[in-house]
């Protein structure tokens, strides 16, 4: 799990799945399968192109989402 800059947005791999989420609502941007580059891709896209997030945001979220992607994949190892 990491927290976002603005200390409001959570990232969060839960199972197979990751999610980016606020986390007083829950309010969902993104969940996607780290394990699947297209989803990968997608989803950062999404984070991207999200209006709810601020740039460090942004940032942050697609470092951890390219993060969860190459550990699912065994990069990492």
């Amino acid at each position: 799990m990491a927290r976002l800059p603005s200390e409001q947005w959570l990232i969060q791999q839960i199972g197979g799945i990751v999610i980016l989420f606020h986390e007083y609502t829950e309010e969902e941007i993104v969940r996607f399968d780290p394990s699947d580059d297209n989803a990968v891709a997608q989803a950062q896209g999404v984070i991207a192109n999200s209006e709810k997030l601020s740039p460090e945001d942004r940032s942050l979220a697609n470092f951890w989402s390219g993060y969860f992607y190459a550990y699912a994949s065994g990069k990492l190892n």
